[in-house]
């Protein structure tokens, strides 16, 4: 009986010897698994908030609760008075690309038309104003190191600075039904202009086609940057 006895101890011990190891590596595969899962829930979360936050309807898109500026930047209010600041859909199809971002430095008091950062489209430069008076209070270091964000998602991950704005008229710009109004305006004059001014055709069954910069020439790329990315 002694040999069946130790028979069966050594198939007990290597099946709970494999068990256990086995055990040890699913626990092991949880602890890996479980985070990122978690993470991946998240990420998905903050993406589909992001995405709600957004409006379009057969135009421009705009953000909702932001104010929308006229030199096509949007202020989103968060807390204490602080407001994020980023360029809008427009200013998005005006840029040919964003290849590198200058921003300016937290703690900078600035006003309004007062150059505050800088997009480089290879060798184009688009220097944006300050859409309100104010104290620079954060920046986005995110788009520092991918500065194609700006475009591909300028309403979120792809926002500028934060200001604190010295006064409230930032509240006079349009938001929500009203930026989309005027937003529509804008694209409106934006044909008007790349047809009229510069006699290019801007329009594709209805819907604004921005031509490429070389298309526009460099002087006409300027024209339309200065005419809609400049206003104060």
């Amino acid at each position: 009986m002694t040999p069946f006895i130790e028979i069966l101890e050594a198939v007990g011990s290597f099946v709970v010897g494999t068990f256990g190891r086995f055990g040890l590596f699913f626990l092991a595969g949880l602890v890996l698994v479980v985070p990122a899962v978690v993470i991946g829930i998240v990420w998905n979360a903050v993406r589909a908030r992001r995405q709600h936050a957004v409006e379009q309807r057969g135009g421009l898109a705009w953000r909702r609760g932001a104010y929308h500026a006229p030199n096509h930047t949007w202020l989103a209010p968060r807390h204490r008075g602080e407001l994020v600041v980023g360029v809008d859909d427009l200013a998005r199809r005006i840029l040919p690309s964003v290849t590198a971002v200058e921003l300016p430095a937290p703690g900078m008091q600035v006003h309004r038309g007062d150059p505050v950062a800088v997009l480089r489209a290879g060798g184009r430069t688009v220097r944006l104003g300050a859409p309100v008076d104010g104290t620079v209070l954060r920046v986005n270091r995110r788009v520092r190191r991918d500065p194609s964000l700006v475009k591909q998602e300028p309403y979120g991950l792809g926002w500028l600075f934060s200001i604190a704005p010295t006064d409230a008229t930032y509240m006079r710009f349009p938001q929500d039904a009203e930026a989309e109004g005027w937003l529509g305006a804008e694209q409106a004059r934006l044909r008007r202009f790349v047809e009229g001014e510069l006699g290019l055709a801007a329009a594709d069954g209805g819907e604004l086609v921005i031509p490429l910069p070389s298309a526009l020439g460099e002087e006409g790329w300027k024209k339309v940057v200065f005419a809609f990315l400049h206003a104060a």
